[in-house]
């Protein structure tokens, strides 16, 4: 380390993650939307799209890992960086977790569309996309704005999402009771919605993340 700490080439590395965890929340985001837009309105393009994009997030993902790891390595960080990038590893881990459930969820997406559900069913599954969706940008943007209070909302955002997936497998099961030959459909259905439950974990893991770098407490 520079006897002048932080030194220009440490700030100029140090944006540079900056820069790169901030790009990848963004395009996180922008993945997690498109994939949960095809609730709404399935799309081949948009899905194969979606797909890409999250197999992409996970590659630079685990790129940034490998490059915080080498910049404390090198650069020894004092205390608060050294907080910052290892929080940045986490949290650059979690996204490319995201990732995969995003580039999942697009896949499946496909066989769904066809299903003739309950409407009220479908308004669920529609419903717990979008919060996941607002509960994802919001993780990401208490990281990066450093915003502890916004953090500490998820935990309470994630109930709201745990009940809506009891309810919507209440729903499938009771459809699965009533007509057998569902079974094999839904079966798919399941499987997003646990997706995009896992997702919204991940939103509250980043949260916490966040809390512990600003308060050094979960």
């Amino acid at each position: 380390m520079s006897s002048e700490y932080p030194s220009t080439i440490f700030k100029k590395r140090i944006n540079k993650i900056k820069n790169s965890i901030e790009e990848l929340g963004i395009k996180t985001i922008e993945a997690n939307r498109k994939t949960v837009s095809l609730l709404n309105d399935y799309n081949d393009e948009i899905a194969k799209e979606a797909t890409d994009q999250g197999n992409e997030i996970d590659e630079l993902a685990f790129e940034l890992e490998k490059n915080c790891i080498k910049f404390i390595a090198i650069e020894q960080p004092l205390a608060g960086d050294l907080m910052f990038v290892e929080s940045t590893i986490r949290v650059s881990n979690h996204l490319g977790r995201i990732g995969i459930l995003i580039s999942k969820i697009a896949r499946e997406l496909k066989p769904v569309q066809d299903m003739k559900l309950p409407e009220k069913l479908l308004e669920n599954c529609q419903y717990m996309g979008s919060y996941v969706q607002m509960m994802l940008s919001k993780s990401i943007n208490a990281f990066l704005d450093r915003n502890k209070l916004m953090a500490s909302e998820l935990k309470e955002d994630d109930l709201k999402v745990d009940d809506l997936f009891d309810s919507i497998l209440i729903q499938v099961t009771d459809l699965m009771s009533s007509n057998p030959e569902y079974i094999k459909m839904v079966t798919k259905l399941i499987f997003i919605v646990r997706y995009l439950e896992r997702i919204g974990d991940r939103a509250v893991d980043i949260g916490i993340r966040t809390k512990f770098m600003l308060t050094f407490k979960q």
